[in-house]
């Protein structure tokens, strides 16, 4: 059985007027995935049709181990993610896939006001080895919800940034 969890964030001090019209603009996207932590980063596919946005990248996961495991499971870590967004309704599916025996996916929706923006992101997760699978999903989880809070914190100054341009 997947391992499911929901990550919520508030964005305050941004309208969701103002998120929906800078998120239309590709280039916000592609900036924020430039800025999460890893390496050897590739853009593999970011394209916009009508309301539909698709975003395909790879890049190695800077994963909290020890350096020297690093470079011993050299792209052990790699990991591809596809972001299919829905730019009017403010909805997307996430799909990870990593170089691991995991499989990841989150609905991520987009909801505010006048004053802020809310995210909330339901994540599943399995992995997919026996015995232990449980306990990695735990730890899937940690450093899912590390990326995600990193990722929402790069949303927020990215945004704050077009803001005041």
């Amino acid at each position: 059985m997947a391992h499911q969890f929901t990550v919520n964030a508030t964005i305050h001090g941004v309208s969701l007027e103002d998120f929906k019209r800078l998120a239309a603009d590709i280039s916000l996207h592609e900036a924020v995935c430039k800025r999460i932590p890893g390496e050897n980063l590739e853009i593999l596919e970011s394209k916009k049709t009508g309301d539909m946005y698709t975003l395909k990248r790879a890049y190695n996961l800077d994963v909290n181990i020890p350096d020297i495991a690093k470079k011993f499971l050299k792209d052990a870590f790699r990991l591809k993610r596809t972001d299919i967004s829905n730019l009017a309704a403010l909805t997307s599916d996430v799909k990870l896939d990593p170089n691991l025996p995991l499989e990841a996916s989150c609905k991520r929706s987009v909801s505010g006001d006048a004053t802020r923006v809310s995210f909330n992101l339901d994540w599943t997760v399995k992995v997919k080895v026996p015995l232990i699978g449980g306990l990695l999903e735990k730890h899937a989880e940690g450093e899912i919800r590390r990326f995600s809070q990193l990722e929402i914190e790069i949303v927020e100054d990215e945004l704050r940034k077009n803001l005041k341009a």
